[in-house]
């Protein structure tokens, strides 16, 4: 996976270059990586006294922690922001604000994307014109000049003048080069590629949520009228008419039943997790207890929480945005590194989701506890080398702070996390450094939603000239 990242992400040409590129950036990357590592080991060693398999331990260990302190970031919003999600998008009003504000946002992130292409692409042309006939990469800038073929029947309405890509130093340095090298045009390559997908990426993004936007603006319009009279107005089967009646009159209660149901498992997650120490006070421990007498009715009391727990965890990491890096889209729109981001972090919080949820419900004698298990010095020579052929994993606790009280009492502070996300403490922070965001439950910036507003009414007009357009062909 980490080859498969790289050579996603490479500049090259050709196959091979990727590879190559991508098997010398994960060698930089490790070795970088594991010098620090194992000097740290080193260091916890000489000042622990630890001998090698106390070693070995604490390694595991912190593998451990890194997984289960990700599984607590993302648990501790995603708890809080599943139920309400479900509470507010039952609302058809404050989904069409939403709505309006992420059309707003996204056409602006489409016109700085129009921008850059505009920019680059003048780049790419002003040093297809310059370059001498015998330059020696001419076919690599030829590709690159290939990549904005996709764009002859695209209309960019920018000029390029406030591109963010000609204040960035690979502009610079292709300006001043009349016949870049070959590392400059791997850059220029790659971002081409990431420019390009962004833009048509934005624009398919915009123009989904305009479609939304005006359904939602017929459904809100619709809402006050009866439902006979709704319905006799030219539906054209039965499950348009379901669809309909969903949408105004069931949704809004399904999705309110099943917030307040959430909303409450949520809650006994949460004080499983603070009184993880007594686990007697726990709702599903005590479940489990009394499950133990059937195999069915043990995997139905465990799988439900837990399925729970991952939905929540999962869900927090797929709206998770970082910049350009990672974004997951709908409709086989999100890149190739995204979706392995993604993977790469969902595998590591596997583990420390099953460990977590054996210390919340309090089982005992399973795979962890049995590795656990060995953690006692062997007394003679037979014992240490069965230990030695089976598992050599030795007790963590002698290491402070990360050793196993640690990994067990983190989650407590899934309930920290919660907190700041239930009263908008992160989006309070986002408004204080000056960054715009959405909030279903306060009143948003009206010019903010009266720009999306203006997109959605856009999108909606152009759907009725193309067809007129297409009635007229027909009628010819």
């Amino acid at each position: 996976m980490p080859i498969a990242w790289y050579y996603y992400e490479a500049g090259d040409f050709t196959a091979s270059g990727k590879f190559r590129s991508a098997v010398m950036s994960n060698v930089r990357f490790y070795l970088i990586s594991g010098l620090l590592l194992v000097a740290f080991l080193i260091y916890i060693a000489v000042s622990e006294n630890m001998t090698g398999s106390s070693l070995l331990g604490f390694a595991i260990c912190l593998s451990n922690t890194w997984g289960l302190t990700l599984y607590v970031l993302l648990l501790g919003y995603g708890l809080v922001e599943v139920p309400r999600s479900f509470w507010y998008e039952s609302t058809l009003q404050k989904s069409l604000e939403y709505c309006y504000y992420k059309a707003a946002t996204t056409h602006d992130l489409m016109e700085r994307a129009d921008d850059d292409l505009v920019s680059t692409q003048l780049l790419v042309e002003r040093l297809s014109n310059t370059v001498s006939s015998g330059y020696q990469y001419r076919r690599e800038l030829r590709t690159i000049e290939e990549r904005f073929q996709v764009l002859e029947n695209v209309e960019l309405k920018m000029d390029g003048n406030l591109s963010d890509f000609s204040e960035t130093t690979l502009y610079e340095e292709l300006k001043e080069n009349k016949e870049p090298n070959l590392e400059l045009l791997k850059k220029l390559n790659q971002h081409c590629r990431g420019t390009v997908r962004k833009y048509f990426r934005l624009r398919d993004t915009l123009d989904d949520t305009a479609e939304r936007g005006a359904w939602l603006q017929t459904l809100v319009a619709r809402q006050s009228q009866p439902m006979a009279s709704i319905c006799s107005q030219g539906l054209s089967g039965f499950f348009d008419g379901v669809q309909l009646r969903w949408m105004l009159k069931w949704k809004e209660l399904a999705y309110k039943i099943t917030a307040v149901f959430l909303a409450c498992v949520s809650v006994v997650l949460i004080w499983g997790q603070l009184t993880i120490h007594a686990n007697f006070l726990s709702p599903f421990a005590v479940m489990y207890r009394a499950a133990q007498t059937s195999d069915a009715n043990a995997q139905v009391v465990t799988t439900l929480p837990l399925t729970y727990l991952c939905s929540c965890a999962f869900f927090s990491m797929f709206r998770l945005q970082l910049f350009d890096y990672y974004q997951m889209d709908s409709k086989n729109r999100t890149a190739n590194v995204s979706l392995l981001f993604n993977g790469s972090y969902l595998l590591r919080i596997f583990a420390p989701i099953g460990a977590n949820f054996l210390v919340l419900v309090g089982a005992e004698n399973t795979a962890f506890q049995r590795v656990r298990a060995f953690k006692n010095t062997p007394k003679n020579e037979k014992n240490k080398k069965k230990k030695k052929k089976n598992i050599n994993v030795e007790n963590q606790d002698v290491v402070p702070f990360f050793g196993s009280a640690f990994n067990t009492y983190l989650p407590t502070l899934i309930s920290i996390f919660s907190i700041c996300t239930l009263f908008n403490v992160y989006g309070r922070i986002l408004r204080f450094l000056g960054i715009e965001n959405f909030t279903y439950w306060t009143t948003n910036d009206p010019d903010r939603l009266a720009e999306g507003k203006a997109q959605v009414d856009a999108f909606s007009a152009r759907v009725k000239d193309a067809d007129h357009d297409g009635a007229a062909d027909r009628f010819l």
